[in-house]
């Protein structure tokens, strides 16, 4: 019995001896040569500053004294000349009147269309399927914060319904219903039509019922002329009484007070990317219209666009950000990027030899990754550099010259892989692992 008590105490003895030995060698290992790897991935930067300003477009306001005003144009709508954009009515009741006359004759729509439908499966599936697509649209519309699409959407959702609804009277109720709706359209169409004023739209353009009194301060000529010191001026007008403006053309503009030492990266007709920080869910190619002479280390410079105007009716002050390069790579931490000096070979693998016999070198900007339990160099070369990382790309000259191409794909850098960040001595090839 006391030899078995005593056989088991020395095999847990050497159980205990061998993994502390295990760990004192690793521990050993990791001080004498530590390493250490973080994940490579897929990455875009961008060279760009912040900067505020206004967008300007050439702009007409609609000036009118009435204040019960219907407008009969929604935001962004282009109009042709002498197309009616509001109609001031003279009473409240008037307007009153107006309103729900507008709402009968929606109604009545919805009637004839439901009356038009063939009855059966069809034509309710049909239904069903635009009130499914007007339900999304109007999710999507207010997840993405656009009020004015979802006001759109939610329209057109109540009219499906209303349609859906009216699909169940059957033809004899439809045709009761219209009849109906007729003689309640006659009543209030002579009250509200009476000593209506309609503004019309002096050329065509586009409508905005967005009136915030820098229509008449800041004009595509002013902005072209402007200096910093009228820059600081800029003051919107105040007590303007309007239905709305007209914007004429499709050409728009953003001006900015900018620092002269970023005004240098830029040139007149220089194309760049603007991506404003609100009411425009896209970045801009804009062009660089005009630079303004320096006054206080600032400069005024005007971009100017061509596109998209009916999306940007309702910007006026503006963040934005002006990125002049942008750059997509594989981002791997500073300390990640080595320059070692690596054989260049030929195609099938062999050492090239210069011409008095030696082994041709050249440095290689790089990074080691694991393959396996082995650090294997792969070349890169700088895109873009932080304080904290790189932007690289896989270098295909550097891969041609010292890869055969056989195994030229294991050394491509590539989103995904474990880059090693730290280690007291690496080479292509080491077991580290």
């Amino acid at each position: 019995m006391k030899n078995s008590t005593l056989a088991t105490k020395l095999m847990l003895f050497a159980i205990f001896l061998t993994v502390l030995i295990y760990f004192g060698v690793n521990l050993a290992a990791y001080f004498s040569d530590p390493y250490t790897t973080t994940v490579a991935y897929s990455y875009t930067g961008e060279n760009a500053v912040t900067v505020s300003g206004y967008v300007v477009r050439e702009e007409q306001v609609l000036e009118s004294e009435g204040e019960l005003v219907y407008s009969s144009r929604g935001e962004g709508e282009r109009v042709s000349r002498g197309g009616t954009v509001a109609l001031i009515y003279p009473t409240a009741q008037a307007l009153a009147d107006a309103n729900t006359l507008r709402e009968l004759t929606d109604q009545m729509d919805q009637l004839q269309y439901a009356r038009s439908l063939a009855s059966g499966s069809q034509a309710t599936a049909r239904l069903d399927d635009e009130i499914t697509r007007a339900l999304t649209a109007f999710h999507g519309s207010l997840a993405a914060g656009s009020i004015d699409a979802a006001a759109d959407a939610g329209q057109s959702l109540r009219s499906a319904i209303l349609r859906r609804g009216y699909a169940y009277s059957g033809a004899e109720g439809l045709d009761a219903s219209i009849a109906a709706m007729q003689s309640r359209i006659s009543e209030f169409s002579a009250s509200a039509e009476a000593d209506v004023t309609r503004i019309s739209a002096p050329r065509a353009g586009i409508f905005s019922g967005l009136v915030d009194g820098y229509e008449a301060v800041l004009t595509p000529k002013s902005i072209q002329e402007m200096t910093p010191a009228g820059y600081r001026e800029i003051r919107a007008e105040t007590d303007i009484s309007s239905v709305g403006k007209m914007i004429y053309g499709d050409e728009w503009s953003f001006v900015a007070l900018m620092r002269s030492e970023d005004v240098k990266r830029l040139q007149e007709r220089d194309k760049v990317t603007v991506r404003f920080q609100k009411g425009l869910d896209r970045d801009m190619e804009m062009t660089v219209s005009s630079i303004s002479e320096e006054e206080g280390g600032r400069r005024v410079v005007v971009f100017t666009s061509d596109r998209y105007i009916q999306l940007a009716t309702l910007l006026r002050h503006q963040n934005a950000q002006i990125i002049f390069e942008s750059y997509e790579g594989v981002r791997v931490p500073r300390s990640a990027v080595r320059v070692d000096a690596q054989p260049v070979l030929d195609e099938e693998g062999q050492q090239v030899m210069d011409s008095q016999g030696n082994p041709k070198t050249r440095s290689v900007t790089c990074v080691y990754s694991l393959w396996g339990t082995t650090a294997r160099l792969k070349p890169v070369k700088v895109l873009w550099q932080e304080d904290e990382y790189i932007l690289v790309a896989p270098d295909e000259e550097a891969l041609r010259e010292i890869s055969a191409e056989k195994t030229r794909e294991s050394r491509r850098l590539r989103a995904g892989d474990q880059v090693i960040t730290a280690a007291a001595e690496l080479y292509d090839g080491k077991v580290v692992q």
